[in-house]
């Protein structure tokens, strides 16, 4: 790699925020916030990516978040999200919109995480997702389907199965990113 390209890349890196060149020092990694890593994902979801891709970066990685929380998880932390859940199932019954349960649903995993990089950044897809997921919860069988996903995610947070949290946030994601591409007429090719 050449010297050109290296003082190129820490320019970029140095605009981002991520290093700070001192004159006579050097070039120093700062202390830096998820917010702060997360803001040029902002940009570049913002900047036109298809929903396509979102989906496919949200596939990658809130089943990763599931497994650290499968692990991570506390006992006040399932008991809520426990809660959350008996809330959204009495919510689809009752035939009342329950976006906000499955919101925070997703979210209160990301916090079982512990990882507040990946649940920034997951919180930039949700973001940019949040119309087309609010429109594709609407009915009543797409509402069921992801009460069945939320119920085998929650079983295998409780039962602290990393493996078992992963393939099952794996799958719901997979069938309502499919479901959401083709309720808005998208497609990965």
């Amino acid at each position: 790699m050449s010297r050109a390209s290296v003082r190129e890349a820490l320019r970029t890196l140095e605009l981002l925020g991520i290093v700070e060149t001192r004159a006579g020092g050097g070039t120093f990694v700062r202390q830096t916030s998820p917010d702060d890593l997360a803001r040029p994902l902002t940009g570049l979801i913002s900047r036109g990516h298809s929903l396509a891709d979102v989906i496919e970066f949200r596939g990658l990685i809130e089943p990763a978040i599931a497994a650290l929380a499968a692990e991570r998880i506390t006992q006040t932390q399932l008991a809520e999200l426990t809660e959350i859940f008996a809330t959204q199932e009495r919510k689809v019954a009752a035939g009342e919109p329950y976006a906000d349960e499955d919101t925070r649903f997703h979210e209160l995993i990301g916090e079982a995480s512990r990882n507040e990089l990946l649940t920034t950044m997951l919180g930039v897809v949700w973001d940019v997702m949040r119309e087309s997921r609010e429109q594709w919860l609407q009915t009543n069988q797409r509402a069921h389907s992801s009460l069945d996903a939320h119920r085998r995610i929650l079983g295998a947070l409780g039962a602290h199965d990393g493996e078992a949290a992963r393939r099952a946030a794996a799958d719901h994601i997979k069938s309502v990113g499919e479901a959401i591409l083709r309720l808005i007429g998208g497609s990965k090719v």
